[in-house]
C-alpha cells in the first residue's frame, strides 16, 4: 500500500468516525416540546401532546414513577394519564426533560379578599379573587353556592347567615371554596374559619 492510498484510507476512517460521533450527539439531545396540556374532568385524565423534529421515544413520569411511555419512535406523541393530586409531570427522552407544573393543568386556587355583613345580619358577603372563565363553588353550613366569573377576576357571594358576626360559634365555622376553568382540573380547596374580621 503506497503512501497516497494509506492517507486516503486513514482519512475515510477519521471522517466516518467523526460523522458517527456527530450523529450520536445529535440524537442524544434531540429537542421536543409539550404542545398541549388539557385535563378531562369526566375521565380524570390529563392529555399531553408532544412534537419533535425527529422520531424518538418518550416517557412520562409523575412523583418519581413512570406512568406512560411511547410504544414506538415518533415525531408526535399523545399521552392520556390518570393521576391524583397537583404534582409536576416530567416528559423525557432520557437526555432532555420537560416539566409540566400544576399551573398548566389546574385552575388557580381562589383567594379571599374581603367580606361584610350588612345591617340586620341577613347576608354575609365574601368577595373572592378567582381566574376568569371559572365556575366558583362555596360551601357553608351544608349548602352549596355557585358563581360564574366569565370576564372578571372576582365574584361576591350573598350567603344568608342570620347570625351576629360577633357570635363565637359563627366565628369558628368553616367555609370552603373551589374554582374550575374549562379543560382544567378543579383548584385546590380553600378552607378557612370565618373569624371576627373575615378573612383576616
Amino acid at each position: 500500500m503506497n503512501k497516497l492510498t494509506l492517507g486516503i484510507f486513514v482519512a475515510v476512517i477519521l471522517v466516518g468516525t467523526g460523522a458517527g460521533l456527530t450523529f450520536k450527539a445529535s440524537t442524544a439531545s434531540a429537542p421536543f416540546t409539550v404542545t398541549k396540556v388539557q385535563y378531562n374532568g369526566h375521565t380524570h385524565k390529563l392529555l399531553l401532546k408532544t412534537k419533535s423534529a425527529r422520531a424518538q421515544n418518550l416517557k412520562v413520569t409523575y412523583k418519581g414513577k413512570t406512568i406512560a411511555q411511547s410504544s414506538r419512535a415518533s415525531k408526535h406523541h399523545h399521552f392520556k394519564v390518570k393521576f391524583r393530586g397537583y404534582g409536576t409531570f416530567k416528559v423525557t427522552n432520557g437526555h432532555l426533560t420537560k416539566k409540566v407544573a400544576a399551573k398548566r393543568y389546574a385552575t388557580a386556587k381562589p383567594v379571599l379578599q374581603s367580606a361584610k355583613t350588612p345591617a340586620g345580619q341577613q347576608n354575609w358577603q365574601p368577595t373572592v379573587k378567582v381566574p376568569v372563565h371559572s365556575k366558583v363553588i362555596l360551601k357553608f353550613r351544608g349548602k352549596v353556592y355557585h358563581a360564574d366569573a366569565q370576564a372578571k377576576h372576582q365574584v361576591t357571594f350573598k350567603v344568608p347567615v342570620r347570625t351576629r358576626s360577633s357570635d363565637q360559634a359563627f366565628r369558628q365555622e368553616q367555609v370552603t371554596l373551589t374554582a374550575k376553568q374549562p379543560h382544567k382540573k378543579t383548584s385546590k380547596l380553600l378552607q378557612r374559619k370565618i373569624g371576627l374580621d373575615f378573612p383576616a
